[in-house]
């Protein structure tokens, strides 16, 4: 496992062998299947989690029953619960894979320790808390300044390729849409190009 962890954090590069064996040392590969939750409303999960393969939605469900999908994760990027992590209280979000995946998981509370004491830990750290930053203020952006057709264009150029990977309603309720208008946008925007 250690060979596996060495090579999803080589973007790290700032990362030392002894940084890495810390790490594995509070970590576990695990392997999840599309559809299922990894982290559920109502859990406390203490887990980071760095995608190393495959795709998650963080989503919600309102007051009418609808999924509103907050973002997407993947490779190479962290999921968790930050209600958990951050606040000490259970999720309000649900986390779910869409395709199949495998995860590394590593418990916030044993890295805050090793942490406190390794700033290359507490580097990766910050690196996931800015990830996670800049990704919920791109969307506030994304639904406050820009027009449909601009959301989707935008969602296309920051995130290249990861469309494909989404289904519609997923990618629609991201962009504050219904799937019908996003299939408009589409076959708008590819007559222009």
């Amino acid at each position: 496992m250690f060979e596996q962890i060495k090579e999803a954090l080589q973007s790290f590069k700032f990362l030392k062998p002894n940084d890495i064996f810390l790490i594995s040392s509070v970590a576990k590969m695990d392997v999840i299947k599309k559809g299922e939750q990894i982290i559920k409303q109502g859990d406390l999960c203490y887990d980071a989690m760095l995608v190393v393969k495959g795709l998650f939605r963080h989503y919600n469900i309102d007051a009418n029953g609808e999924e509103k999908t907050l973002r997407f994760v993947s490779e190479r990027k962290f999921t968790s619960s930050f209600d958990t992590i951050m606040h000490n209280r259970p999720s309000t979000e649900i986390v779910v894979a869409l395709e199949n995946s495998i995860i590394i998981k590593f418990d916030t509370r044993a890295i805050d320790k090793i942490a406190s004491d390794n700033i290359s830990i507490l580097k990766i750290q910050l690196d996931a808390y800015k990830q996670v930053i800049i990704s919920n203020v791109e969307h506030i952006k994304l639904l406050t300044i820009l027009s449909p057709d601009e959301r989707y264009t935008y969602f296309c150029k920051i995130h290249p390729n990861l469309e494909q990977r989404i289904k519609q309603k997923y990618l629609a309720s991201f962009l504050g849409v219904t799937p019908t208008s996003l299939s408009r946008i589409r076959a708008k925007l590819s007559k222009r190009s």
